[in-house]
C-alpha cells in the first residue's frame, strides 16, 4: 500500500503543470537581484515550469486565477505573506465563493521581510529546501479564513486570508505605515509603527457575534480573527491558533494606555499575550463585528474595508505543499 502510494504521488507530480508568480518587489527588492539564483534551483526541481513578475499590487490574484483557469495545477509563489494572500486570493471563484481547481496546490519559496504564517508553518527560508519542500511534500489541506466586507458592493465585497485578520489598531498601523517604500522596511518596521500609532489611537466600541449565539459589546484595542498565530513580524498574537483545526482564535484586547503597550509587548514576542487580564481568547467558525465608529480592518498585512464585516472559516479548502 505505501508502494502504490508513493507511485501515485511520483506519478502526479510528473504530470504537474507549474507556474511561478514572482513578486520583484518582496525583501526589500532583493528578489529580483537574486532571481537568476532561484530560477536556477527551480529548474533543478521542476524541468518544466513558466513563470511571471508581477507589477502592481493584487495582480497576483488575477494572474493566479488566470492560471488556474488554463489548467496549471501547482502555483508557486515567490515573495511573503502579502504574496501567498494575493495567491491565495486567486484561487476562488468570486462569484460562488468556491476554489477554481480543487486538485490545485499553492506553494511559496520565502523571500520577503514579515512572513510570519511562512515562519509559523515552519517553511524553510533556505531556497534548495524550500523548492525540495515543494517538489517532494504531498499537499496538506488548511483552513482558510473570508471575509464579507458588509457596506461594499458584491464584486468588491470578499477577501481570503490564511493567517491573521484584524480590526482596529492593527489596521491603523498598516494604513500609516502603507507609504513607506518597502526598500525601508525591516524586521522591526511593524513595532515601530504600533508605538507610533497608538500615541493618537482611541479604542472603538464594537458589537460582535459569535457563531450567531454569543454577543460581546464594549471597547477593544484591536480583534483578530486568527487563523494562523503570529503577525506584525514575529508578534504571537495567537499562541494556540491553527489552520487545520476548522476555528479562528478570537483574541480580543481591551483599552491599553500606550505604556500598558509597551511594556506588554514583550509578551507577544514570547506568546504569553494571553495572560494579561485585558486579553480574551474564543474560538469561533463564524465572527461578525459591527460599530459606529469608522474601524479599518487589515489580512496578512494587507490593508482591507472597514466594519461592518462578517469573517467565516472555510474548513480544509486549499492544498499547500508544506
Amino acid at each position: 500500500m505505501e508502494l502504490y502510494l508513493e507511485a501515485f504521488l511520483i506519478k502526479r507530480r510528473m504530470m504537474n503543470k507549474v507556474h511561478v508568480i514572482v513578486n520583484p518587489l518582496s525583501a526589500r527588492g532583493k528578489t529580483e537581484q537574486r532571481w537568476h539564483s532561484i530560477k536556477e534551483v527551480i529548474r533543478h526541481h521542476f524541468k518544466e515550469y513558466k513563470y511571471v513578475f508581477t507589477e502592481k499590487p493584487r495582480q497576483a490574484t488575477e494572474i493566479a486565477k488566470e492560471l488556474l483557469e488554463d489548467g496549471f495545477d501547482l502555483i508557486i509563489g515567490v515573495g511573503g505573506d502579502g504574496t501567498l494572500n494575493e495567491i491565495t486570493n486567486g484561487f476562488f471563484c468570486h462569484d460562488t465563493h468556491k476554489a477554481i481547481n480543487e486538485d490545485a496546490s499553492i506553494g511559496i519559496i520565502p523571500s520577503g521581510t514579515g512572513s510570519d504564517f511562512i515562519r509559523f508553518l515552519k517553511i524553510p527560508r533556505d531556497l534548495k529546501k524550500s523548492v525540495e519542500l515543494i517538489k517532494n511534500s504531498p499537499s496538506s489541506k488548511i483552513d482558510v479564513g473570508k471575509i464579507t466586507f458588509l457596506n461594499e458592493k458584491p464584486s468588491q465585497s470578499t477577501r481570503y486570508f490564511m493567517n491573521v485578520a484584524d480590526f482596529g489598531l492593527g489596521a491603523e498601523v498598516i494604513q500609516n505605515l502603507s507609504a513607506v517604500p518597502s526598500a525601508e522596511r525591516n524586521a522591526f518596521f511593524y513595532y515601530k509603527g504600533l508605538l507610533s500609532t497608538v500615541k493618537s489611537y482611541k479604542s472603538k466600541k464594537v458589537k460582535i457575534i459569535i457563531d450567531d449565539s454569543q454577543e460581546i459589546v464594549g471597547e477593544f484595542l484591536i480583534g483578530a480573527i486568527a487563523n494562523g498565530r503570529m503577525f506584525g513580524g514575529g508578534m504571537v498574537i495567537a499562541p494556540q491558533a491553527s489552520p487545520f483545526d476548522g476555528y479562528f482564535d478570537l483574541v480580543l484586547i481591551e483599552d491599553m494606555t500606550r505604556l500598558h503597550v509597551v511594556a506588554n509587548s514583550i509578551r507577544l514576542y514570547r506568546g504569553t499575550i494571553e495572560k494579561n487580564p485585558r486579553v480574551s481568547i474564543l474560538r469561533a467558525k463564524n465572527i461578525k463585528v459591527y460599530s459606529q465608529d469608522d474601524v479599518r480592518i487589515e489580512c496578512d498585512g494587507e490593508l482591507g474595508s472597514g466594519l461592518p464585516a462578517e469573517f467565516s472559516i472555510i474548513e480544509k479548502c486549499l492544498n499547500f505543499r508544506i
